[in-house]
């Protein structure tokens, strides 16, 4: 807008160390909020050694029972609802946070006695939200990305068949595709001097000074 307005642009860096940050700092500040600071920091919740993917009978697990509501599911779900109000350390937000490690110490504790499927089908009837810790093997036939047909294959022409990925943006005018394989040392070298507006004469003296290579 300024640029419409006024005739000069401007230059936008967005650093990703303080752009995360800014994200993180904004659970985790606690008594630093405040000036001079309050005694403790960070989001007890967020840090508690606790907080992990759950092993299951058969694999892992990662899920966030939150709020109230979601926590009364938990117990509808495990056969156990008058839990909820008999358990201090569960009856409350604040309860909850002041109890954190036990808390989820406990989750984790009744995790184990239930397949993976057991607890995703029991998670999504009690709508809590939860997913299975895929392993880098299960990214590959991971069912959202079988059909939208993420992973494909190119042939290289010096090291045969490779696996690609598909491009994870989508356009609505243009459509991405693969168009050179990846490249050697120098393979293009002359290709894209040329394109820069250098004639071969100028490339070849380049290449000599050793200010470029060519395959």
């Amino acid at each position: 807008m300024p640029r419409t307005r006024t005739g000069r642009g401007q230059q936008i860096d967005v650093p990703m160390f303080e752009s995360l940050l800014q994200t993180l700092l904004g659970e985790h500040l606690s008594g630093r909020t405040f000036v001079p600071p309050l005694p403790g920091e960070g989001y007890a919740r967020v840090i508690s050694k606790e907080r992990k993917p759950y092993r299951t009978k058969d694999g892992w697990v990662c899920v966030l029972v939150y709020n109230d509501k979601q926590w009364r599911n938990f117990f509808d779900l495990i056969g156990q609802p008058e839990l909820y109000e008999g358990d201090a350390r569960f009856s409350s937000q604040t309860a909850r946070i002041e109890n954190i490690d036990a808390v989820y110490a406990y989750l984790g504790h009744k995790m184990a006695e239930r397949t993976t499927a057991e607890w995703l089908a029991g998670f999504e009837k009690y709508d809590i939200p939860a997913a299975p810790m895929n392993t880098l093997a299960d990214v590959f036939s991971d069912p959202h990305l079988v059909a939208t047909e993420y992973f494909g294959q190119v042939d290289h022409p010096t090291e045969g068949r490779l696996t690609s990925l598909k491009t994870p943006s989508e356009w609505s005018e243009s459509k991405t595709e693969y168009r050179h394989h990846a490249p050697h040392l120098g393979e293009q070298t002359r290709e894209i001097l040329r394109e820069a507006g250098y004639d071969d004469a100028k490339i070849d003296a380049l290449i000599a000074a050793g200010a470029a290579h060519a395959a």
